[in-house]
């Protein structure tokens, strides 16, 4: 089973609440919030007073992106907020057990982020814990970019490392209609709908949607 996530960085800034009402209608199973402090990434995006809007608006649950030097400094205040998922990136930390565990204790689930040259070996033992793993297939910071290929190896291993554990494997940047298939079929779960899948300012956002799922559906992908 795949799901879709919307990436609200990718939406028109200027019609946020209207985009955020669209994909509710839609019936998504969660919202992808991108996060950026300016610092681990260069780009700044969704500070508290944007999520907290986006709360009063969304029923689906909030998967925030936490693009952030300092990820243990907001869980709190993120928690605070509504927000659902709690996805930190590996490498803006040395202690992403105990990043769990806070997340955990604030009543949020804990996910992870690796970029594209972490491997996903780091994560063996932190596995049991984890809702989510977000695979960078592009480098964080800017959407619109060209999709990484050996991201199907790492989703692969990753996959096998998991074993029968529930964790999810989120996909995030550039994966059009082909490589989101290839993605899933590889053992992918979630898919960002971004720029190169549901963001086309030449359609609808539902129009999109629909196209995209039934895209994946008669490629064989349920």
């Amino acid at each position: 089973m795949y799901h879709i996530s919307p990436s609200l960085l990718c939406a028109d800034q200027m019609e946020l609440r209207q985009t955020v009402v669209e994909v509710e209608k839609l019936g998504v199973d969660w919202l992808h919030i991108d996060v950026m402090d300016g610092n681990f990434v260069p780009n700044f995006a969704f500070g508290t007073d944007c999520i907290r809007a986006i709360r009063k608006e969304a029923k689906s649950p909030l998967y925030a992106h936490m693009m952030c030097t300092r990820p243990m400094e907001f869980i709190k205040p993120f928690a605070e907020l509504g927000v659902d998922y709690y996805c930190f990136h590996y490498e803006a930390t040395v202690n992403p057990f105990r990043v769990c565990q806070e997340i955990e204790k604030n009543g949020m689930k804990a996910a992870i982020a690796l970029n594209p040259s972490t491997p996903v070996e780091l994560l063996e033992d932190l596995l049991p814990g984890l809702s989510c793993v977000t695979l960078m297939s592009i480098e964080p910071g800017f959407s619109g970019q060209k999709f990484l290929t050996h991201t199907y190896k790492k989703i692969r291993k990753l996959r096998k490392m998991a074993g029968d554990s529930p964790v999810r494997i989120e996909i995030d940047g550039g994966a059009d209609i082909p490589i989101s298939m290839k993605c899933i079929e590889n053992g992918a779960d979630v898919i960002v709908g971004g720029y190169f899948n549901l963001f086309d300012s030449a359609y609808s956002l539902s129009d999109k949607y629909r196209a995209y799922s039934q895209a994946l559906k008669n490629g064989g992908i349920e």
